[in-house]
């Protein structure tokens, strides 16, 4: 078995991903970055991230079940985009 099965079995066990509010205002970056940017970039991009991260780590989690590394391993791309986006 993997030495790091362990470590990557602990991602069923956090808590929920949630999309977090902005400390600031979509337009206290105004005039370098609009508000419409930074809407669009928090509302649609980042919650896009948020949201196929659980989607993706549910597929791992049932590749580790099955022993199916072929899985484990293509999945870890996504893994790697979604929860570092």
């Amino acid at each position: 078995r993997c030495h790091l099965e362990p470590h990557l079995g602990a991602v069923s066990s956090r808590q929920k991903h949630t999309l977090p509010d902005l400390p600031y205002d979509y337009g206290a970056l105004e005039p370098h970055i609009c508000a419409e940017i930074m809407q669009l970039h928090h509302s649609k991009h980042h919650a896009t991230y948020v949201n196929n991260l659980p989607v993706t780590e549910e597929k791992y989690q049932e590749a580790l079940a099955k022993g199916d590394v072929s899985t484990q391993v293509s999945l870890q791309p996504a893994l790697k985009f979604n929860g570092g986006g």
